[in-house]
């Protein structure tokens, strides 16, 4: 079924469906980024992610509605079975921003911490966070811009602990500065302790949640 916000050209959503129904994707639009589900194409200032007929998970609109309203979050303009079309976020991922040599801050740990407890309070678990699928954009706002793997729950509490160590294991493999540059309140869900790990910031294979598994190849710093 067809939902939108009422915000996007109605052409617009017409000729995307044009294009994708031909397959012409690929020949007509730059691709920001592939993974196991589809692939992801810039369209003036969207980002277009059409899925594969056989992909296991497609709920990335159903979850990002649910988020909306959170700075972090792309908004969800247009979505149907198969596509949907998102903000598109400019910037690195966390991880080009560390290999390029910055050194993440900690205020944008902060953001991830608050972006997990709005999660949270929705019901949605953020399963398999990792630098690869967190950018930051123009404006220092860090963005989640793949949730294929959240998932709803009535049992939130269940996963606190899974969550506070996918937490831990960002912090660490991030080597945010500090860890965190404000005094804000830590989320009940983290955990209190700096716990020693054998995770390292220099691959991505040594995380917890491998990069190569299922997550998506980001071919431009946008989304």
């Amino acid at each position: 079924m067809a939902q939108t916000d009422f915000t996007i050209d109605p052409a617009i959503v017409e000729h995307l469906r044009s294009v994708i129904a031909s397959g012409g994707m690929d020949r007509r639009y730059p691709l920001l980024g592939e993974g196991l589900n589809g692939k992801v194409y810039e369209f003036e200032d969207y980002a277009v992610k059409v899925f594969k007929p056989d992909a296991v998970e497609k709920n990335d609109a159903v979850l990002l509605s649910r988020l909306s309203g959170h700075a972090s979050f792309p908004r969800v303009h247009y979505r149907e079975e198969g596509w949907m079309i998102v903000d598109k976020v400019s910037g690195p991922t966390l991880w080009q921003a560390l290999q390029g040599g910055e050194k993440l801050q900690g205020h944008l740990y902060d953001q991830i911490e608050e972006a997990v407890e709005h999660c949270y309070a929705r019901g949605v678990i953020p399963d398999d966070l990792h630098l690869n699928n967190i950018m930051v954009d123009q404006e220092g706002r860090v963005k989640f811009v793949d949730v294929g793997r959240f998932f709803r729950t009535e049992q939130a509490a269940a996963h606190k602990e899974a969550l506070a160590e996918n937490l831990e294991t960002v912090k660490y493999c991030g080597l945010f500065r500090f860890f965190s540059s404000s005094k804000r309140k830590r989320p009940w869900f983290s955990s209190n302790r700096h716990r020693r790990r054998s995770h390292s910031g220099s691959s991505p294979r040594q995380w917890r949640h491998s990069s190569s598994d299922r997550h998506w190849r980001w071919k431009k710093s946008s989304w």
